[in-house]
């Protein structure tokens, strides 16, 4: 079916309203599209404009979908084409969308039985379910008349069964939005963390709140008995379909992502466990809970494309890039994201008990006997357990990464006492403050790390304009991917601390189920084939940078013309400098001309 992408700017008319196409219709036996107008506030507006293509994408989607072959044993794929077009009911619906209708008021006809009118509304929940429908004002009476006549029902059939159904009973008053904020309210009061001062919220639990307000915001309200398995599929289906995102800077609606959507329908399987052991709530899980579907369906782009079976890895030119460029800091985020794969979370909490930089290896002997490697004089380690999991690792470090780490520890020593503080973290600011923090809302970790990187790309694009954009965390992916190449998964998995955690006071279990031995093997030759990476590091790597206002290559471009011998003017002129930037930058760097 083909599609029509909107990417017309939002103007109103001459009545002021705000006017978009969504859809397509048949009008005097041609195929048009529908038009929608979402009023005069263009907030509002494209808000309501989101709902109504949501609308769209769902019932195309219901249409779409083959017909039973059993049901129609004639339907030919190949010949009988299935396209949707808006038919009365959902254009209906679409229009009081488009109105603003929070919830629709579904009308009773006349002569329309109590428990008939109940079921039009409970069918019309289950055709869209994302809109909540209500019943008029005056036909609230016949509507929970229609309530006790299917509860009698219902209970009288319960009597009949050999077994009790889940979910099935009388109506129960509690509601699902209910719920979810009662359970928002136990990840607040339960997923806590201690830290040195006071009991928050962990950042995970913070992610799940979030994710369950914004189901509640997304997904209409039901009463709870209405969740029999089929209902919860339906929740689950919400997120399975990859619904649009919001419009935002300017940029249209696409399907959410499909990592987002796992993680809702996780947080939606988290949901319901606490449901069913909550004492608040009369609900329980259905029978087949475990058969629900929870995959989340694939685009077409994403089932036929190739881009994501290529992990964004650093070339060794690239990363000679990063080196040359970094300052001294930025470069011992570089090697310990290449050396022992650390992001973020890793190198900020790294503490100074971890680091092995003047002594040996504590299990060395034990590491020759049981892992065959040989510790040398000179090696020096890193035993770190992973942030995130709290999976052991040990990492053979290089000789620049050691050389950067006493950097860093002289760096950290000197801001503690100027700020007459102590500190157990690497890596602080000027302020003291350590890198790996949350931000002032509590809600989200800082992103110094991303930002330091950001700058440090910034800076070699200035002369690399082509330089790719990888994420910080594309260092973990570079140095695994290598080690994977140098010896195999297996090392490769030891090397990201994946896996279940190794008890650390149990040495056999220690060296003979992680394979640390074969990890060092691999760092060293790891170490020899980035030998050109280390070869671009500048004549001093650890001292204090000048402040950067001209680029490293316009300025290794001024230092050779001056050295074969041009005037300052000429130089200026070239690369289009003043004359004054000229001779502060030879007046620094002291460079004689070439005889």
């Amino acid at each position: 079916m083909p599609r029509t992408k909107d990417t017309s700017e939002w103007k109103p008319d001459g009545r002021g309203r705000y006017r978009r196409m969504v859809g397509w219709k048949m009008e005097d036996g041609k195929r048009v599209q529908q038009p929608f107008y979402f009023g005069t506030d263009l907030d509002q507006a494209k808000g309501r404009h989101l709902r109504v293509r949501e609308l769209w994408s769902h019932m195309v989607r219901m249409y779409e979908e083959p017909p039973d072959p059993v049901a129609d044993p004639d339907f030919d794929p190949e010949h009988d084409r299935r396209e949707y077009l808006w038919d009365w009911q959902a254009l209906w619906v679409a229009r009081e969308l488009a109105a603003g209708r929070v919830q629709i008021l579904v009308p009773r006809h006349q002569g329309l039985q109590p428990q008939d009118y109940l079921q039009k509304i409970s069918g019309l929940g289950k055709m869209f379910p994302m809109v909540h429908f209500v019943p008029e004002d005056e036909d609230e009476e016949a509507f929970h008349d229609g309530q006790a006549f299917w509860k009698v029902a219902i209970e009288h059939r319960q009597k009949d069964l050999p077994l009790p159904l889940t979910n099935v009973g009388p109506q129960s008053p509690d509601r699902f939005h209910v719920a979810l904020d009662r359970y928002i309210e136990h990840i607040r009061k339960t997923d806590l963390e201690r830290t040195s001062e006071e009991l928050r919220l962990t950042a995970f639990g913070n992610l799940k709140a979030e994710q369950a307000e914004r189901i509640k915001a997304r997904q209409a309200d039901r009463s709870l008995s209405a969740l029999d398995f089929h209902g919860c599929q339906d929740l689950i289906d919400y997120w399975r379909n990859r619904p649009p995102t919001q419009p935002r800077h300017g940029k249209p609606s696409r399907p959410m992502a499909k990592k987002t959507c796992e993680n809702h329908v996780a947080e939606l399987i988290r949901f319901f466990k606490w449901l069913h052991k909550s004492k608040d709530f009369a609900w329980r899980k259905p029978e087949d809970f475990d058969d629900l579907a929870t995959k989340i369906k694939d685009t077409t782009d994403e089932r036929t494309g190739i881009g994501h079976l290529n992990v964004k890895v650093f070339t060794n030119d690239q990363l000679a890039l990063l080196n040359k460029y970094a300052t001294p800091l930025e470069r011992v985020l570089l090697l310990l994201g290449l050396n022992c794969g650390f992001k973020g979370a890793e190198q900020g909490t790294l503490r100074f008990d971890h680091l092995f930089l003047d002594r040996p290896h504590p299990f060395a002997p034990m590491l020759k006997e049981v892992a065959g490697f040989e510790c040398g004089p000179e090696d020096r380690f890193i035993l770190y357990s992973r942030n995130k999991s709290g999976v052991y690792g040990e990492f053979l470090l290089w000789p620049q990464t050691v050389a950067g780490l006493k950097w860093a520890v002289a760096r950290q020593k000197r801001i503690c006492a100027r700020l007459k503080i102590e500190a157990p973290q690497l890596l602080l600011n000027d302020k003291g403050i350590p890198f790996f923090r949350r931000t002032g809302s509590n809600k989200n970790q800082s992103q110094l790390f991303m930002n330091k990187w950001a700058g440090l790309i910034r800076r070699i694009r200035k002369d690399h304009p082509d330089f790719p954009g990888y994420s910080f965390s594309s260092l973990r992916d570079t140095a695994s991917d290598r080690i994977r190449h140098i010896a195999g998964g297996e090392v490769a998995a030891v090397f990201l601390c994946h896996g279940e955690p190794v008890k650390k006071d149990n040495l056999l279990d220690l060296y003979t189920n992680r394979p640390f031995g074969e990890v060092f093997k691999a760092l060293r030759r790891l170490e020899q084939d980035l030998k050109p990476v280390f070869e671009a590091t500048p004549s001093d790597p650890w001292e204090t940078p000048m402040q950067q206002y001209t680029s490293l290559g316009t300025r290794e471009r001024i230092l050779d013309l001056h050295r074969q011998g041009m005037k300052v003017p000429e130089i200026a002129k070239l690369v289009k400098k003043g004359v004054a930037t000229i001779y502060r930058l030879l007046g620094r760097q002291r460079v004689e001309p070439r005889r």
